[in-house]
């Protein structure tokens, strides 16, 4: 599903589509890594779960992502943008392969039950 919508936090204004989708990421934070429930992509961000957020708006953030068919990780750095319990982190993207990261948008979202 392809969603419309307009992030307004910080200095992030834009309109552009979203992806819907879940997928787990890792999160690298110096030796610690964490695992993150990717919901949603767009060419320049992502949005990923989390109920007690230790992100704050600014950082930077640093992301693997899984590609289908592909034993390495896309890795992707961003900054965040918002840091909510009740919406989860949203990043905007930095730095990303942007050839294996539009392979990743390609993918068929996970189908709903």
């Amino acid at each position: 599903m392809v969603i419309r919508d307009r992030e307004v936090e910080g200095d992030d204004r834009r309109i552009e589509p979203r992806t819907d989708t879940a997928f787990f990421a890792v999160e690298i934070r110096g030796n610690d890594l964490y695992y993150r429930l990717v919901r949603n992509i767009s060419a320049s961000g992502f949005s990923f779960d989390d109920r007690f957020p230790l992100e704050r708006p600014g950082d930077p953030i640093l992301m693997e992502f899984p590609l289908p068919g592909s034993r390495e990780p896309i890795r992707v750095s961003g900054r965040v943008v918002y840091a909510r319990p009740d919406r989860g982190v949203g990043v905007r993207i930095e730095d990303v392969e942007k050839d294996r990261y539009a392979q990743l948008m390609a993918v068929p979202p996970p189908a709903r039950k």
